[in-house]
């Protein structure tokens, strides 16, 4: 199991870190060793939310997802192996309530063994910048294990994932791990009434979630904020080449922003986001003014990094294109546009390697295995690149327009000092 869990996160790290640009991580507290933990997660991205406490703990962690996708034996084999069991809610029929009870003996399980099992607490997934209604669930799961099944001690940890842009490639990722509830805080009011305790360490889930989660109050119009938030960014470029990076900055940055903008939309003018968007401002701007370089010296870049980007992508062409055409024509709901692409890209990614290997090796024997580990490292050279490519790629025509792209960041800065 542990062999098979590294396998997963050595891959599963490969592919993240080939489509975030960064995570940025933060422990409000050092996460409990003494008992099991429940992480209490948001839920904006999809399956993709999941992941972040795994690669970033490095330890095995449970995932609740939503149950019918169990239903067939080899995916429901599947599942399982790779970490997850089955939740039924109301909406897959009353009768299959009933199910939960395997599931919830899972978890005990794991718990009695001091592991660690994430639930999307909010319940339902949707992309916006706002939290949904936390779900009793996880109170429920956390102190039934005490109270029904005999547990000494249980954690709960909300975890706030916070996206820059939902579906864009080279986005940045900022996770924030709040501090740990202890769930024996509630045994008195669990003795009087159960479900009084399963509201207040609700209550106290969410106040965790609310303080490291960027909301955008006005959501019909968040725009306007992306657009603060992208302009915020254009002073921002990452010297530390770690792609995980332990900094609570970053979010701290943004989320002033959006509460100064949540309080006060007027705060930016008309002309402000006119000027924006004569510039042309967008994610591709990220770290605009920091960079120093001459539209030569750009257009040199972009001469030298091609044949290197070119090479990256021909290793993932053909896993991306299969993985793009499942999206064109078999999902319906983009919401899982961002999931079924890095996760597809993957699979169809490891299945080719493998037939290059056999196919290599059955030519030429063990010297084959150079093949396929050059594959590899092309596609991990391109990940190490790519940004300074498309940066140079999408910014060398902006170059004569600095001063205003200074002046917009100027005054969106100054609403948060």
């Amino acid at each position: 199991m542990n062999a098979w869990f590294h396998f997963l996160h050595y891959w599963l790290s490969f592919a993240f870190r080939a489509w975030f640009k960064r995570v940025y991580y933060h422990h409000d507290a050092p996460l409990p060793d003494d008992g099991p933990i429940i992480y209490a997660c948001t839920h904006p991205n999809s399956a993709i939310d999941y992941l972040f406490a795994p690669l970033i703990t490095v330890k095995p962690t449970f995932v609740l997802v939503r149950g019918d996708v169990f239903e067939k034996k080899i995916l429901n084999a599947i599942f399982r192996s790779i970490y997850m069991l089955p939740v039924y809610r109301i909406r897959d029929g009353f009768s299959s309530l009933n199910k939960n009870e395997k599931s919830f003996k899972d978890c005990y399980r794991e718990f009695d063994n001091n592991g660690r099992v994430l639930i999307f607490s909010e319940g339902v997934c949707v992309q916006e910048k706002t939290l949904q209604p936390i779900r009793k669930g996880t109170a429920r799961l956390a102190l039934d294990y005490i109270h029904k099944h005999g547990g000494k001690k249980m954690y709960v940890v909300p975890i706030a994932t916070n996206y820059s842009r939902y579906r864009w490639f080279r986005s940045t990722v900022m996770v924030n791990f709040g501090t740990p509830i202890e769930a024996s805080k509630y045994d008195d009011l669990y003795a009087v009434n159960a479900n009084k305790a399963y509201e207040a360490l609700t209550a106290d889930i969410t106040g965790g979630l609310q303080k490291r989660f960027i909301e955008v109050e006005n959501y019909k119009d968040d725009h306007l904020t992306e657009t603060a938030l992208m302009a915020l960014r254009l002073n921002r470029l990452e010297p530390r080449r770690n792609w995980l990076i332990d900094d609570f900055s970053v979010f701290q940055e943004e989320r002033a922003l959006v509460d100064k903008l949540n309080a006060n939309p007027e705060l930016l003018s008309s002309e402000w986001y006119k000027k924006a968007e004569s510039l042309e401002l967008n994610a591709h701007r990220e770290g605009f003014l920091k960079q120093h370089f001459r539209v030569d010296l750009y257009l040199f870049q972009l001469i030298i990094l091609s044949p290197f980007i070119a090479l990256a992508y021909l290793t993932v062409a053909l896993p991306y294109g299969i993985t793009r055409w499942l999206i064109n024509n078999k999902v319906k709901d983009i919401i899982f546009d961002t999931t079924v692409t890095v996760y597809g890209t993957l699979v169809f990614y490891l299945i080719q390697l493998l037939i290059i290997t056999l196919v290599s090796i059955g030519f030429m024997g063990i010297a084959g295995i150079f093949i396929p580990l050059s594959w590899v490292l092309f596609g991990a050279l391109g990940v190490e690149i790519v940004d300074e490519y498309l940066f140079a790629l999408k910014n060398w025509k902006k170059l004569d327009r600095k001063e205003a792209y200074q002046s917009l960041y100027q005054e969106v800065r100054s609403l948060i000092k």
